[in-house]
């Protein structure tokens, strides 16, 4: 009966020791992979971030124009039966709707290079001259 004690004493030993073995190569995987997963979740939320941001910069400009249209066009009112300033209006109003445009095309342009990964500049390979021989 001794023996058999002995045996499952060396037994439970040894799944012990594979047990602490292989909870630590899982720890050392983890390890590695960490920074990886971590640039990965900082990688996405500056990306939240700057989709946000894009949002929030679009909306802003959207209301901002919204409240120059409606004081152009409060503005217009007294003017409607002269033809000629209320052609320079309407030029005037052209001209900022371009801008406005322009201003939500720029905020579009600056988000996606901000996230479009640049390419990376590879290294042309040295020339070798090579004499004739």
């Amino acid at each position: 009966m001794a023996m058999t004690s002995f045996r499952h004493s060396r037994v439970r030993g040894s799944v012990t020791l594979l047990g602490a073995a292989a909870f630590a190569w899982a720890g050392l995987a983890a390890a590695q992979t960490q920074p990886q997963v971590n640039a990965q979740q900082r990688a996405q939320y500056q990306q939240n971030v700057s989709q946000q941001q894009l949002n929030n910069k679009l909306r802003d400009n959207s209301i901002r124009e919204q409240q120059r249209q409606n004081i152009s066009d409060n503005a217009k009112r007294p003017y409607t039966n002269d033809a000629a300033t209320t052609h320079l209006i309407n030029q005037a109003d052209q001209a900022h709707r371009d801008r406005y445009q322009a201003h939500q095309q720029n905020a579009l342009d600056s988000y996606e290079s901000a996230v479009t990964p640049r390419p990376t500049r590879s290294k042309k390979p040295a020339h070798s001259s090579s004499s004739g021989g």
